[in-house]
């Protein structure tokens, strides 16, 4: 590869401008989502979520050992932003490399920095800024490989091809370009079978690092996802098993509704002036290179491919766009490169410069997670308030790995017996029985949560008030959590401290806010157990009115409001939840009932039809 001086103190002034201002916006403490589960499985050496993500597991533990700092989650935090850093600064060499002038690199990676899911992503723990930079370095020695007819590269390029899947699987959406380009570049080479299978070879000593997933699961005090013994259990984890009923499960009407939200986020990532900067910018490419055209425009195909047939929760569905975001970055820099020779000597200065500052200011506050304590606060919140001696079930990927790092890590609350329900991480099942079918291990959990109700003398909280393990057991609201008690007793509430979901903190993370939402929902379900009716609505619509873009919190405000009675505002929260997901069946099934109360029978059986389709779908 003929990467020069200059290309590389391009990528390296771009990438260290990127970490400034990532540790400027670089978020304190914990967040929401997986970043719990990820802070406990690196800094201990455990094992995280599907598909394991090794590779940051190892670098990431580095930055745990490595940095004089107390705070482990700020630590990781900081891995997790020098990676994207380094993402940003790969960008900007292999522009300068593809004959970008260095302000054009400069600017379209500072762009891709900056971009609103990019940025937010790199300031809190997560694996994304690893996973794009394996993208461009896959994408770089392959291009170079092809063009050359390099043995050398060629290995290369399957060795970091195996390598970037321990980081993440959107790698495979590189592939089908890749292939292509080779293909076309080096004729006959899918007839050298020996070069095809070193390159093979190559691939699998890149992606041996996953050896580390079985060597450290269920050794040491780290999280650990699941048991991985056995071929079956560590194959379904490494290729996201959990996961596959979530793709290709959507009608075309669904994946409509993702292009829609792709464009309409893809309108606001950069900034709407880059818009025809990056269209230009793909015109120019293939004019000058083709090469790159290919690649580039073969990643945003394959992963609107795959994102569109998506579904999730739509407030996690942005982040699985981030590869397309690459691609876009890069006829970014052929559009900034092109329009700066155009404008005399100074042009690729001023668009260099200009570009980023507009991305960077258009961004700032969506991103920034300086300040952002809410939900350490919540987790601990929680914690504080439950007697010595409890045991709480947790439920919800947002809450409960909060609730594990603070235990696990900071070391809050040792007399406090934390579960998850689920069984990921802390798991009420022993080794052998995590070993049984998906649907056994529920079965037995729950038995084993009634036998706990049975046998031990504590009391026991849950996070979510679904289905009591015993007969004769209701769960009343405590504060931020339900205490499960024998039907017809009742606990003493108490009001709830609502300082951490007071108006001036809300941030427009739609995460944060449902985790503040839950103060207010929590709260009436207080008022509404004191026979308060009209404070309980009032807290429930705050909730609603709070997290106005969770399909959960809607459709359970909208199940509290059935619950007291207004139907009419039950329906409104109800018909939210669906518009923001209609491929859930639960809002269709609560909407029937409502229509029944309401005595629009037709309604009701169509609604009903709809909910039995959806749940009859793969």
């Amino acid at each position: 590869m003929s990467v020069g001086v200059r290309d590389f103190s391009g990528g390296l002034v771009t990438a260290s401008a990127a970490l400034a201002v990532y540790l400027l916006t670089l978020c304190p403490s914990v967040y929401v989502e997986g970043s719990g589960e990820l802070i406990g499985a690196v800094h201990f050496l455990g094992t995280a979520h599907p598909t394991g993500y090794p590779l940051f597991c190892l670098i990431g533990r580095l930055f745990s050992a490595g940095l004089p700092l107390e705070n482990v989650a700020l630590k990781i935090n900081i891995a997790s932003a020098f990676t994207g850093a380094l993402a940003a600064g790969a960008l900007a060499a292999f522009l300068r490399d593809r004959g970008c002038h260095s302000w054009a690199g400069l600017g379209a990676g500072l762009g891709l920095a900056f971009a609103a899911t990019f940025w937010s992503q790199m300031v809190i723990a997560e694996v994304y800024g690893l996973s794009m930079l394996m993208v461009l370095v896959v994408l770089a020695i392959g291009l170079k490989g092809a063009e050359e007819r390099s043995v050398r590269l060629l290995l290369l390029t399957g060795f970091s091809m195996g390598l970037g899947l321990t980081a993440h699987l959107s790698q495979v959406l590189v592939w089908p370009g890749l292939v292509l380009l080779f293909l076309w570049r080096w004729p006959g080479i899918w007839r050298q079978w020996k070069l095809l299978a070193g390159t093979v070879l190559a691939a699998v000593g890149g992606y041996s690092l996953v050896l580390y997933l079985p060597l450290r699961n269920g050794r040491g005090s780290g999280f650990h996802w699941g048991e991985l013994g056995g071929t079956g259990p560590l194959w379904d984890h490494l290729t996201g098993a959990l996961y596959r009923t979530s793709f290709f499960s959507i009608p075309w009407e669904g994946m409509l509704l993702n292009l829609h939200r792709w464009l309409a986020q893809t309108a606001g990532e950069f900034h709407p002036l880059l818009a025809p900067v990056i269209l230009w910018g793909a015109w120019c490419a293939w004019r000058r290179d083709r090469n790159v055209v290919l690649m580039g425009g073969g990643i945003v195909l394959m992963n609107l491919a795959a994102a569109l047939n998506y579904h999730r929760d739509p407030n996690g569905l942005g982040v699985f766009f981030l590869p397309s975001y690459v691609g876009l970055a890069i006829f970014l820099g052929f559009g900034l490169d092109d329009l700066g020779r155009h404008l005399g000597r100074r042009g690729p200065f001023l668009m260099g410069v200009i570009a980023p500052l507009v991305v960077v200011g258009s961004n700032w506050q969506l991103a920034d997670r300086s300040g952002n304590w809410i939900p350490h606060r919540y987790g601990v919140d929680i914690l504080e308030s439950l007697p010595a001696n409890a045991v709480l079930m947790a439920e919800g990927d947002d809450v409960a790995f909060i609730l594990d790092y603070l235990q696990r890590v900071e070391g809050m609350r040792p007399d406090v017996s934390l579960f998850n329900r689920m069984g990921r991480g802390r798991d009420l099942l022993d080794g052998e029985e995590r070993r049984l079918g998906e649907r056994e291990q529920a079965r037995q959990r729950f038995k084993k949560e009634g036998e706990w109700v049975r046998k031990v003398d504590r009391p026991i909280y849950y996070l979510v008030s679904r289905r009591a393990p015993l007969k004769g057991y209701q769960f009343s609201p405590e504060g931020l959590v339900y205490r499960l008690v024998p039907e017809g007793e009742t606990t003493t509430g108490r009001e709830i401290d609502m300082e951490n979901a007071r108006p001036g903190k809300v941030y427009r993370d739609p995460w944060v806010r449902k985790i503040q939402a839950n103060y207010w929902f929590m709260q009436g379900e207080w008022e509404r157990s004191e026979g308060r009716g009209r404070e309980s609505i009032r807290a429930y619509e705050r909730a609603g009115a709070m997290a106005f873009d969770s399909r959960s919190m809607r459709f359970n405000v909208a199940l509290m409001l059935l619950r007291t009675g207004e139907l009419e505002r039950a329906q409104e929260h109800a018909r939210a939840a669906l518009n923001l997901d209609p491929w859930q069946a639960g809002p269709y099934r609560l909407l029937a009932h409502i229509a029944r109360q309401q005595g629009r029978m037709g309604e009701a059986e169509y609604l009903l039809k709809r909910a039995l389709f959806l749940e009859g779908s793969p």
